[in-house]
């Protein structure tokens, strides 16, 4: 909705802000708010600008995208509407997490210095929900009046609070006892985590003792050796994926899930000004079916991907492969991450930020060690953030200029800040520490959406909140 303003008017309540203008708007012929650009040598603009990328550096040491900024710097400090706010947060995601994806790609497990920090086979189940659930969300939310998402959004950041600071308590007790346990023992894959693998019998010496029965033992050993060495070669190839900076089977499902949704929905059209480039107008039976279509696609596909993940776990159990890390199996754990990815997915749609709040979590109740949870939510953060800026550029709610300053201030908090933060917590061994970043920024933004209730339904009356962004005739 327009936000409405009358010339000459003073006060905080009464003027559009302090990066704002109340202009004519030549279309419209009424006065409405318009906001300075971007590149307005302001002292209040260039300080936000400064310490726009330490903060996103911050965000993302706990597992956060630019969504977290988009309370406490874009609405209340750079005074951006809500709507604005949130497609500025799809590109402060999309950039702090470009770069970032890409060096934690050469980090190393902690429990393991021969594997990568990235979890890939939990973030095949996460992105099999994330491009669907976010998009659904970003749909709903088009109708939805900001003064309800605004209660929605203090509802959810308000439960997550004390599930954060119990989990950095707990994250705090563990990390000290492996600590401790580390001075006397050093994990690594040939453990399996922590576990010993399958030992494998001495052929050599089985065969001659094999050599003086009968028939029906020869047979008998020669299948011992054929199971045996098909159980070597499957603890090679498995210990090599795992160990591998970008495995391909992983990288090629996630890759599967984002395009198979892209092609879905890029054919609806979110914007009532501009139909689809199938030719697919907004507020249409087409565009609502399409939906269903949707739907059906991901349920193929997901299914596929649990069949595959299934049985490839089946044969991990039979080597006895990292017997900790099972996310396919059995599926009642399978659908509790699954519901991890569609939350986020939906939290970043609907909320415009926020889906970090609920893939950490998710990620450390599924056993994952505070880094490996950071960085895994990082690289999730990545694919969601790619499908919301496609969104925005496909349906242009940003000019280029505001997309790139902010895109390019993003990058720089996520390769530079984000890796000096890394740095520091490798080095003082407070990985906890990321959580209790998370939990800072769910306080900060339950004060900022307050803020945004009462600052902005002052200026532009209660209309302004309660009014539908989008309304089909």
């Amino acid at each position: 909705m327009t936000e409405v303003c009358v010339p000459g008017q003073t006060g905080f309540f009464h003027t559009c802000g302090q990066f704002s203008q109340c202009e004519l708007n030549a279309a419209t012929l009424v006065y409405s708010c318009q906001h300075d650009s971007p590149f307005t040598p302001k002292a209040g603009i260039i300080i936000s600008y400064i310490i726009t990328p330490i903060l996103i550096g911050v965000g993302i040491l706990g597992g956060m995208g630019g969504g977290v900024l988009k309370g406490p710097l874009l609405e209340m400090i750079l005074n951006y509407s809500q709507s604005e706010a949130t497609h500025i947060a799809y590109c402060l995601m999309f950039g702090g997490t470009l770069l970032n994806t890409v060096l934690l790609m050469f980090e190393k497990n902690p429990e393991d210095d021969r594997r990568p920090i990235i979890n890939y086979r939990i973030a095949i189940i996460f992105n099999l929900a994330v491009p669907f659930a976010t998009n659904l969300g970003s749909s709903l939310a088009s109708f939805l009046p900001q003064l309800y998402t605004l209660i929605l959004q203090e509802l959810f950041l308000f439960g997550v609070a004390p599930i954060l600071w119990q989990k950095a308590k707990s994250a705090k007790e563990a990390e000290l006892k492996i600590s401790d346990s580390a001075k006397e023992s050093t994990t690594n894959l040939n453990d399996s985590n922590l576990h010993p693998k399958i030992e494998l019998q001495n052929m050599e010496g089985m065969q001659e003792q094999q050599e003086q029965e009968d028939s029906m033992k020869e047979r008998r050993k020669i299948s011992i050796i054929s199971n045996a060495s098909l159980n070597q070669s499957l603890y090679s190839q498995f210990k090599q994926e795992s160990e591998n900076i970008l495995p391909p089977m992983p990288v090629l499902f996630i890759l599967g899930s984002f395009g198979l949704n892209q092609i879905f929905i890029q054919m609806r059209s979110t914007n009532p000004k501009k139909p689809s480039y199938v030719g697919i107008e907004d507020c249409t039976w087409q565009n609502d079916f399409m939906i269903f279509i949707l739907i059906v696609a991901n349920v193929l596909y997901d299914y596929l991907i649990w069949q595959f993940g299934t049985s490839q776990e089946k044969q991990f159990n039979q080597i006895n492969f990292l017997p900790k890390e099972r996310y396919f199996t059995p599926i009642s754990r399978f659908f509790k991450i699954y519901a991890g990815g569609f939350m986020a997915g939906f939290v970043s749609g609907f909320l415009g930020m926020g889906a970090g709040f609920v893939m950490v979590p998710t990620l450390l109740y599924s056993g994952l060690i505070p880094r490996c949870a950071s960085a895994t939510s990082a690289f999730i953060y990545l694919m969601i953030s790619l499908n919301n800026l496609i969104t925005l550029l496909t349906n242009h709610y940003l000019d280029w200029q505001t997309i790139i300053l902010f895109t390019g201030l993003a990058i720089i908090g996520g390769s530079v800040f984000a890796k000096i933060g890394y740095i520091l917590l490798g080095k003082y061994k407070i990985g906890y520490f990321v959580i209790l970043i998370v939990f800072c920024l769910d306080i900060a933004n339950i004060i900022s959406q307050i803020y945004y209730g009462v600052v902005f339904g002052k200026r532009y009356g209660l209309e302004y909140l309660t009014h539908a962004n989008k309304q089909c005739q």
